[in-house]
């Protein structure tokens, strides 16, 4: 079957064309985010797309400049200039979150972030275990094993899913449970009860977390871990119960049915943690709805109504001397959690002297890592990495490429001494 030239030549501009346009309309959503819903798609998808949009940009250049070539119409030359333009846009984007992971310590592989694969894909916990049964509920952790000699014991990473303390899983982010198992740490990631209409849980869930680290401590031996280095780790709402079980823990026992005592957390990792709830509830952005859903399920109703719940769960109150060094990692744009809560924390400890830091990744919103190998995944797990191995939370003989404290640069982003 024949097909004319001209049919192909119009078929490569108009696809070309369709490419650069989405890619250059959401990457100027992203940069310059005035279309209220379509930013929330842009500073999800940019952060973790950012090199395939380079891609394509490119592509769509090439395809202009073959069809300019071998007849100049205004429609090629466009396209040709078009696609210049966001090549080089694409590139400062790029190149803006490669400095950020680069600064800290991170070393990006630019061909695996070409990879589609999600943070819930191909992998699976070693075990599984119940822990508590408040008022008959289960409550599970996953563990994921690292391959160590018999007989040493590997740092343990306890993990805190996120959802809005009214859903999400265990399991969520395996992928990454088992990058850190791979590089010697011994990862749990645990249950906690959710918040339901007929139960908030502001004064149950961080207790759950609490729970389970007496739990762990009391089984250190059988788990194989050093109780001595471990950290907590959470994402979202997950990420504020890793920071009040480590800041509020110390100041009361645990329940003697989970263990005897409570162990020492030595680093906290929080990603997009809610720190202000009362400004999280005032917040007129496009999802200040949805985050008063959330703040309704878990605290009952709104701060007028119930003030004594919000102060007891403002982490800026809880966080004091002799609490772990804490990192805070962040979207620039989240319009889920503002960082204006997580940049006011960081400040006010830097201005007594707390190990708080605090990273911003630009262009990005509350799921800012969702790929797998993207590269603001690839500089959240190295940055993690090097924070817990830097507080004495790693392994004692590192599995991973990971760079000397000594060889990275400071982030200008940093808020707050590294600790």
């Amino acid at each position: 079957m024949y097909v004319r030239p001209e049919f192909l030549r119009t078929a490569a501009l108009t696809i070309a064309w369709l490419m650069v346009l989405s890619c250059l309309f959401v990457l100027l959503s992203a940069i310059v985010p005035v279309i209220p819903w379509v930013r929330l798609y842009a500073i999800s998808v940019v952060p973790n797309s950012t090199s395939w949009f380079f891609l394509w940009s490119i592509a769509a250049l090439i395809v202009g400049l073959l069809a300019n070539s071998l007849e100049q119409t205004r429609v090629a030359s466009a396209l040709a200039t078009t696609s210049a333009i966001t090549v080089l846009l694409t590139a400062g984007v790029m190149l803006h979150i490669l400095y950020i992971a680069e600064s800290n310590g991170a070393r990006i592989d630019l061909v695996r972030a070409l990879s589609l694969r999600e943070l819930d894909e191909g992998a699976a916990p070693d075990e599984t275990r119940v822990y508590a049964r408040p008022q008959g509920e289960p409550l599970s952790l996953d563990i994921y094993h690292p391959d160590k000699r018999p007989g040493t014991l590997s740092p343990a990473m306890v993990v805190i899913h996120g959802g809005g303390f009214v859903e999400g899983s265990r399991s969520f982010g395996s992928a990454n449970h088992r990058w850190f198992a791979d590089h010697g740490w011994t990862v749990i990631s645990i249950d906690y009860r959710l918040a339901r209409p007929d139960r908030p849980t502001w004064n149950l869930a961080t207790a759950d977390v609490e729970c389970a680290l007496a739990w762990i401590a009391a089984h250190a031996d059988s788990l194989g871990v050093d109780i001595n280095r471990l950290s907590l780790s959470g994402g979202s709402s997950g990420g504020s119960l890793a920071m009040a079980a480590a800041y509020a823990g110390k100041d009361r026992p645990p329940d003697p049915t989970c263990g005897p005592h409570l162990p020492h957390v030595a680093a906290v990792v929080a990603k997009v943690p809610l720190i202000d709830m009362v400004g999280a509830w005032q917040d007129a952005g496009e999802l200040g709805g949805q985050q008063r859903f959330y703040l309704t399920a878990y605290l009952g109703g709104s701060p007028e109504r119930y003030p004594e719940r919000y102060a007891a769960a403002d982490l800026r109150r809880a966080f004091g001397p002799g609490d772990p060094p804490t990192l805070i990692l962040g979207g620039a744009d989240d319009p889920m959690v503002p960082p204006e809560g997580a940049k006011d924390f960081a400040r006010k400890a830097a201005a007594a002297g707390y190990p708080v830091r605090h990273i911003l990744f630009p262009y990005s919103g509350h799921d800012f890592n969702t790929t797998y190998d993207g590269i603001t995944n690839q500089a959240l797990l190295q940055i993690m990495a090097h924070f817990m191995t830097d507080q004495g939370a790693g392994p004692t003989a590192p599995h991973t490429h990971l760079v000397p404290a000594s060889n990275r640069i400071a982030s200008r982003h940093s808020t707050a001494p590294h600790g």
